[in-house]
């Protein structure tokens, strides 16, 4: 089994949920949380101080468990899903599971 982890913009859930829907995958874990960005270059100068950009930005997690031959099928359905072509779509972890336990 394993596990995969992504994190994508909020704005491309809908897109990745029935991408995953029409892939088979029927029922995953989603939440929301924040990427912390901290831009080295600066947005400018304003009265002599270099102004930098250190935002909070609004992603969602999702957290899938397939089988390990099904893995690379759900990678790439949520990679093109999520993908707008700029920098920041996101990242894919996978991890792998040893054990679960039904409660």
């Amino acid at each position: 089994m394993k596990k995969i982890q992504a994190i994508i913009r909020t704005s491309k859930f809908e897109e990745v949920r029935n991408a995953l829907h029409q892939s088979g995958i029927e029922i995953f874990t989603y939440y929301d949380v924040k990427d912390a960005v901290f831009h080295r270059e600066s947005k400018g100068a304003y009265r002599g101080t270099y102004v930098v950009d250190n935002a909070s930005v609004p992603r969602r997690a999702l957290e899938i468990l397939v089988p390990a031959e099904d893995c690379s099928e759900v990678v790439e359905t949520i990679r093109k899903a999520a993908s707008t072509g700029q920098v920041g779509d996101g990242k894919i972890v996978i991890f792998d599971v040893a054990e679960i336990v039904r409660i």
